[in-house]
């Protein structure tokens, strides 16, 4: 008997594409499937596509208020029944052998705990383009913690398969993270399992390159809200990592290369915290290691005979002002305020020709202009 896979698409105002993403699934080479589709109150047309497709392998639920995907994946996942689950975002498509090519690998190295597969990168109008947002490379679990460090997320969610087993043992997807849910997930991953990445294009991933309101399109909100779940993840990910995979994830940046207890190894986090390599850093997650150490007196005796880090050097480190985002952000989010404080002080000054000209010396108004500059 073959293992049965599980299928889950959280689908929400995907009008144009959700039909292509569900038949995709079904049209697999590989066919011992559930597939489990959530229309999330979608404004659109969405229901009524996915109530045209018929299969008794497709099962559908409607929500009843908008749940959000993170919600609607987690909902998903506890009906599932299959050995595998997998998730396919409803506006992605997989391509016939995905599924079939991920079980050759599980068979081959029965204790990965996920698969992931390359993918074509598509847009609004289903042409393929280039991007370099994911890396197909295989790494040790050290290798992986130490490049989503370096970096963010590189791996595609709707190209992951991995084991229920391993999926009840990580836990639900956060809710808290809109952007990064899936990075999240995978950070927690491996931690605890090793997974592989086949270079092989399984399916096409769509990033729309339109400035939409799509979690994957490209513009300042989802950017900011990118950066502001990645340093959070990314101080999760440091503060859990065991102190074997740590060491072997960072041995090559300890500042003091004979840290080995628990007081010297949160020291080397702290520091690797404070200098994450995005060009930009919110320190605040890098000081609260210091803040809630519970013996403050050797974590700074430590940090002073270990690392030749003082007290004082603490304090100006937490006097700075912290770059959380890029310039790119803070031109486009200061623009608009300068732009709009131009306008107004523009029209202050035209209001105080047309007095000036019109001779008009009433002292009220100008007072009145005055007092609008001033604000």
């Amino acid at each position: 008997m073959k293992d049965l896979v599980s299928v889950i698409i959280p689908a929400y105002n995907h009008e144009k594409y959700i039909g292509k993403c569900i038949e995709s699934v079904l049209n697999q080479t590989y066919s011992n499937l559930e597939v489990l589709v959530n229309d999330d109150c979608s404004t659109d047309g969405t229901r009524k596509e996915i109530e045209k497709i018929n299969d008794k392998r497709l099962k559908k639920f409607f929500s009843k208020t908008n749940k959000g995907v993170v919600k609607s994946i987690n909902e998903l996942s506890s009906k599932c029944k299959g050995k595998y689950i997998a998730v396919i975002g409803s506006d992605d498509f997989w391509y016939p052998t995905k599924i079939e090519e991920q079980l050759k690998v599980f068979n081959k190295n029965p204790k990965l705990g996920a698969v992931f597969t390359a993918v074509d990168f598509v847009d609004e109008n289903n042409e393929i383009y280039e991007d370099s947002i994911f890396d197909y490379s295989n790494m040790t679990s050290a290798e992986r913690i130490r490049k989503f460090y370096g970096s963010d997320n590189h791996l595609c969610h709707p190209s992951s398969m991995m084991k229920k087993s391993v999926f009840e043992d990580i836990g639900e997807y956060n809710r808290g993270y809109r952007q990064l849910h899936d990075y999240d997930y995978w950070t927690r991953l491996v931690l605890k399992y090793d997974i592989y990445t086949t270079n092989k294009k399984l399916m096409a991933y769509r990033r729309e390159r339109t400035n939409s309101n799509s979690i994957s399109s490209v513009n300042n909100k989802n950017l900011i809200t990118f950066y502001n779940e990645l340093f959070d993840i990314n101080y999760k990910m440091i503060l859990n990592v065991n102190n074997k995979l740590f060491k072997e994830a960072f041995k090559d940046m300890f500042r003091n290369k004979d840290s080995s207890s628990e007081v010297e190894l949160l020291c080397e986090k702290y520091f690797l915290l404070i200098n994450m390599p995005y060009g930009c850093n919110n320190k605040s997650y890098a000081y609260s290691l210091i803040y809630n150490y519970k013996n403050q007196n050797e974590l700074f005796d430590t940090l002073e005979k270990k690392f030749n880090y003082t007290i004082r050097d603490f304090y100006n480190e937490t006097s700075m002002t912290n770059k959380i985002y890029p310039d790119r952000i803070l031109y486009d989010e200061y623009k608009n305020i300068i732009e709009e404080k131009d306008a107004v002080i523009g029209n202050l000054h035209s209001e105080l020709q047309s007095i000036y000209n019109s001779k008009s010396w009433k002292i009220t108004k100008p007072i009145r202009a005055i007092r609008k500059i001033g604000k």
